[in-house]
């Protein structure tokens, strides 16, 4: 179906924009943004009413999240209990959340706006078990605000540029895509960096002595006195 062509008849295009959405959380393949940002330049040509585009796409990204989410909560651990790798598995995304703590709700938020990030952030709160109703709230907050990024991208491009809707919406949903990738890649390297100083620390507090051969007395030496005979 054709979004600029279901203009003509809104309540269509609402119901298409919602399915989309929802069908973007099970199918990543499915292109929620470019329908959300093209909807936002059809708001902005008076062609499609922005409030009722954001509570289309909103409602679809809680309705896919919490699909994506029922499957994490009650068909994966079956699933990967089956083999050592899903165990593992299970229990990493578990020991995750755990350390997280409140920390979980910021993920649950942003992966609505890393590419695959609605997948991954609502099957993994399925797995580790997070409350329905946590979920559903903090999902909700999450896809309203990814509904109204993108509703304002493609709402402000079609405002400030006079190409064809088409063109409006290709840049829209460009622009979408690109900052999607650069958050993402900002999150990445903000986590790497938290692991290589979270190792030295440890590496810091950690002192092997087990190389360190006994002295006259029978007792382990010091590091230092090693270092200071090494030296010497």
């Amino acid at each position: 179906m054709d979004l600029l062509a279901l203009a003509a008849v809104p309540a269509l295009a609402y119901m298409l924009i919602a399915a989309l959405v929802a069908a973007d959380a099970i199918v990543p393949v499915v292109p929620s943004e470019v329908a959300v940002v093209t909807a936002g330049t059809l708001a902005a040509a008076g062609r499609l009413d922005a409030v009722s585009v954001l509570v289309a796409a909103a409602a679809g990204a809680v309705a896919g999240d919490s699909i994506v989410y029922l499957i994490g909560r009650h068909a994966l651990p079956g699933r990967l209990a089956r083999s050592r790798l899903g165990r593992r598995m299970q229990h990493s995304v578990e020991r995750a959340y755990a350390r997280m703590g409140s920390a979980s709700v910021a993920a649950i938020i942003a992966g609505r706006f890393v590419p695959l990030g609605r997948t991954a952030s609502s099957a993994a709160a399925g797995l580790a078990g997070v409350a329905p109703q946590r979920f559903l709230l903090w999902g909700a907050i999450g896809g309203s605000a990814w509904a109204s990024w993108m509703l304002g991208i493609g709402y402000v491009t079609g405002s400030v540029t006079e190409a064809p809707l088409w063109a409006q919406s290709a840049i829209g949903a460009a622009t979408a895509i690109v900052i999607g990738v650069w958050f993402a890649a900002g999150q990445a390297v903000v986590r790497t960096r938290r692991r290589m100083s979270a190792r030295a620390a440890a590496a810091g507090r950690t002192i092997d002595t087990s190389s360190v051969p006994p002295n006259a007395d029978g007792e382990q030496a010091r590091p230092s006195m090693t270092f200071d005979r090494i030296a010497a």
